[in-house]
């Protein structure tokens, strides 16, 4: 078989690099290529533009490639960060599952047997012994992969080659993930020598992560509940989630109109990522092969299971975490419906007044005490006490409107003064917070008279 360098991870390929010391090849000037070539190699994988590398035209450019993959495993080895590994074990798995669709038959049968999956060509098909089939499937034991699936005859299974690469590409994700493990000092002298390049590898990563976040759409993750944002959180730092909170957060992604492979770009850095069974789970609760798309758990489900690490203000008046979203959405409704929705809470019909009341903050805002702010004409940024603070609701047609309410004081003034109904959140859980842990906040508020009543205006806290 040619182009070996196509499949650095075979047993042809060690072998065609055998022999050679690896303080040698980390030391020798000789192989500076190849190591130069390691660092794009890596750098594309995790940046997900491995066909930008090239192609060798020549025996020492193949051999230089090969070399550069085997630099790569040392790399990947010292620096042992899982979402590096995870990403590049993915982007190449799915490069060799591209390039092995494009093989013909002879090829895919040595390269099955060199995997540890012998094969027989049978026609147009590829025959596998079932035992065999089962161990190279064992991360796929599901839906059409179930061996009842398969259909079985005198102990072989039937593959097509499009089911055959994609069961070897399951096989090389799990064989790049599997890092050999380094004597200490050569880990060592690994470290030190591409430190910096381990440094850019794991910003890239971190760009890569970020982009998987922005591909999920208009989602607005400040809108987002504690337990969705702690769990995520997680996820991003390469903490092994539980299964209830995988199920959380991608029922909640579902909900919010997610696509699975959007959702499933967000687990593939989890350090036991397996691409089929996170596939297979995503695809299962949203529906795609189940025909059942579950439902969000409510807040008390979500308690009972150990998924939510605590809520704040809002959270004591909801009972899902999709009406949290909701609730946070305020800010997203036009003028006339926030001017509408903010007298409906307040129960005033003054529509002058709430005609001409501003709503968002401006940037110049002075600061000043309390009763300075008070005598002022316009708002002003002043640090202040939250004496009370409350959720409240209310009901209009049949719907609820969630606000809250707080009073207001600093040693400037001798009676707190309440504010006007607080129905955008982001301003009222920073009153809340500072409330429960006794603390001062800084807040743009407007005094203003509604009716009788001398009340603030809160246009931005925190």
């Amino acid at each position: 078989m040619s182009d070996l360098w196509r499949y650095p991870f075979l047993p042809d390929a060690r072998k065609a690099v055998q022999g050679l010391e690896l303080e040698t090849l980390l030391d020798d000037p000789l192989y500076g290529e190849a190591r130069t070539l390691a660092i794009e190699r890596l750098n594309a994988a995790i940046s997900d533009r491995l066909e930008g590398l090239g192609v060798p035209v020549d025996a020492r450019d193949e051999e230089t490639y090969l070399l550069s993959f085997l630099f790569s495993r040392l790399i990947l080895s010292a620096q042992a960060d899982s979402k590096v590994i995870n990403w590049v074990a993915l982007t190449e798995a799915l490069r060799v599952e591209a390039t092995l669709n494009q093989e013909a038959a002879a090829v895919l049968v040595h390269i099955s047997g060199q995997l540890g999956v012998p094969v027989k060509l049978v026609g147009e098909s590829f025959q596998v012994d079932y035992t065999v089939y089962l161990t190279a499937t064992k991360n796929l034991r599901t839906g059409r992969w179930k061996l009842v699936n398969r259909g079985v005859a005198d102990g072989k299974v039937m593959l097509d080659q499009r089911t055959l690469v994609r069961v070897l590409r399951e096989i090389v994700v799990e064989h790049l993930q599997a890092l050999p493990e380094l004597p200490k000092d050569l880990g060592q002298k690994v470290l030190e020598r591409f430190s910096p390049d381990m440094e850019s590898m794991q910003v890239m990563a971190k760009e890569r992560e970020e982009r998987a976040l922005r591909e999920l759409g208009r989602l607005d993750f400040g809108k987002a509940p504690p337990c969705f944002a702690k769990h995520l959180t997680d996820l991003q730092a390469g903490v092994n989630l539980p299964h209830p909170a995988r199920f959380f957060l991608t029922t909640f992604l579902t909900a919010l109109g997610r696509d699975p492979e959007d959702i499933m770009e967000l687990y593939a850095t989890a350090p036991d990522f397996k691409e089929s069974v996170t596939r297979y789970q995503v695809e299962h609760i949203t529906g795609k092969i189940s025909g059942t798309e579950y439902d969000t758990p409510s807040c008390s489900s979500l308690i009972s299971q150990g998924v939510c690490p605590g809520g704040n203000a809002l959270c004591r008046e909801i009972v899902h975490p999709l009406s949290y979203y909701r609730v946070m959405a305020e800010r997203e409704k036009s003028d006339e419906i926030r001017r509408r929705r903010l007298a409906q809470a307040a129960g005033s019909d003054d529509a002058e007044f709430w005609a001409q009341l501003p709503l968002d903050s401006p940037s110049d805002a002075p600061q000043r005490s309390l009763a300075a702010a008070l005598d002022a004409d316009g708002p002003s940024r002043v640090t202040t006490q939250v004496e009370h603070f409350r959720g409240r609701h209310t009901k209009v047609d049949g719907k609820y409107i969630r606000w809250a309410s707080a009073r207001l004081v600093d040693d400037t003034v001798v009676k707190s003064l309440e504010t006007l109904p607080l129905l955008q959140w982001e301003r009222a859980l920073p009153l809340a917070h500072a409330k429960e842990r006794g603390e001062a906040v800084e807040v743009t508020l407007l005094p203003v008279k509604l009716g009788e009543q001398r009340r603030l205006h809160v246009l931005a806290a925190g």
